[in-house]
């Protein structure tokens, strides 16, 4: 029998990114070799397990809500409305449904059950995540070390494991460098959820537009106004030519994870 399948091949044949003719060959080996038969339907059953963690398809129910209130709002006197409009100016290329703690699987329990969030680690053992789904592709965590294509409808979700850190801030940065404040949309940052964690913010979020987006997630000791982590934003978009890409970290103190997203 030929050597065993690598399993970042097969990882890469569970998620259709192999070649047709690597494909075919990898297939055809498993079908015939116990051992990767067995790594390949562990990818699976793994796969399986990480959508059933944060159901995306929930948000619609969020989305519903989220236009009765416009409606609503839309219903309301001219002051009302005009005190609408700037802010939603303000965030003119994010989207956020809010849909908070139902979108974390219960499974019949009085607490949602929450998945490890692995997707950068920080200081001691806080950690960040940011989770993709809702559209056609099954969910991922986004790379915090390469720009991640978003396809049409994807929308993510934020997570974080705080340790020692007591508070929690959230923006992003498009490429023209505006800027939006994620979580909180305004005032300071906010006390981190009890609990040793990991945590995931209110808030599910979907991006329009087209081209780059910077995510940025902070976690820090004391309370941050968003009103400084949004100067702290524009003068790194500044400094780094006004491309977002290639933004340094934000100069506050605490730690930071950032992303940078491709909206399609």
């Amino acid at each position: 029998m030929s050597a065993h399948e690598s399993s970042w091949t097969l990882r890469r044949l569970h998620a259709g990114e192999l070649p047709a003719p690597e494909a075919t060959r990898a297939r055809e080996h498993v079908e015939a070799c116990e051992a990767c038969g067995a790594t390949l339907r562990a990818f699976v059953d793994e796969q399986a397990a990480f959508e059933a963690e944060v159901r995306f398809e929930r948000f619609e129910a969020g989305v519903e809500r989220a236009r009765a209130r416009q409606a609503k709002e839309s219903a309301q006197p001219a002051t009302r409305a005009q005190w609408v409009r700037p802010l939603m100016a303000v965030a003119a290329s994010v989207l956020v449904l809010v849909l908070a703690r139902p979108l974390l699987e219960t499974h019949g329990t009085a607490d949602p059950v929450r998945p490890p969030v692995a997707g950068n680690r920080l200081k001691g053992g806080a950690g960040a995540e940011l989770r993709i789904g809702g559209g056609v592709d099954p969910q991922r965590v986004a790379s915090t070390e390469a720009p991640e294509a978003l396809q049409p409808g994807e929308r993510v979700r934020l997570g974080y494991t705080a340790d020692a850190y007591r508070y929690v801030a959230a923006l992003s940065v498009d490429a023209q460098g505006e800027v939006t404040p994620l979580y909180p949309e305004s005032g300071d940052s906010l006390a981190v959820e009890p609990g040793a964690g990991p945590h995931w913010l209110p808030e599910s979020v979907e991006f329009t537009g087209v081209g780059a987006e910077r995510v940025v997630l902070v976690l820090t000791d004391a309370p941050v106004s968003m009103d400084a982590l949004s100067d702290a934003a524009r003068k790194a978009f500044d400094a780094a030519g006004r491309d977002v890409t290639r933004m340094a970290p934000l100069d506050v103190a605490g730690s930071q994870t950032q992303w940078i997203l491709q909206k399609p």
